[in-house]
């Protein structure tokens, strides 16, 4: 007879192989804003607004730099035809899936590289 441990081992084994080895249930990955940004815009304006951020903490930025940089982010974001609120849900949508979120800062950093060999400070 099989001991109740070693039956419940191969029912968890059986359900990820069902699942297809899926650490999270596709039924766990959150909706879609309703003002999602595709995931090649996002990011672009993803990488463009990182360097925002690292200019404004390496003190780049002249004046009030807090009004500079809001004034930046809104110019990057409507260049794009994006609203903040729609880069923010889709920011907040793409941190919330831990298992995504490597592959797309992948892609994020390949796009900051790009833009660096293309600058032309190069």
């Amino acid at each position: 007879m099989i001991s109740g441990r070693v039956l419940g081992c191969w029912l968890a084994w059986g359900g990820l192989i069902l699942t297809g080895c899926d650490p999270r249930a596709q039924r766990d990955v959150p909706p879609k804003p309703d003002a999602f940004v595709e995931r090649e815009a996002f990011i672009a304006l993803h990488a463009e607004i990182q360097l925002l951020e690292a200019a404004h903490r390496q003190h780049m930025l002249k004046g009030d730099r807090d009004r500079t940089r809001a004034m930046h982010r809104a110019q990057i974001l409507e260049a794009a035809g994006v609203t903040d609120s729609a880069f923010t849900a889709t920011y907040e949508w793409w941190y919330s899936q831990p298992e995504a979120l490597p592959v797309l800062l992948k892609d994020v950093q390949a796009q900051l590289d790009s833009m660096a060999l293309n600058s032309q400070w190069n």
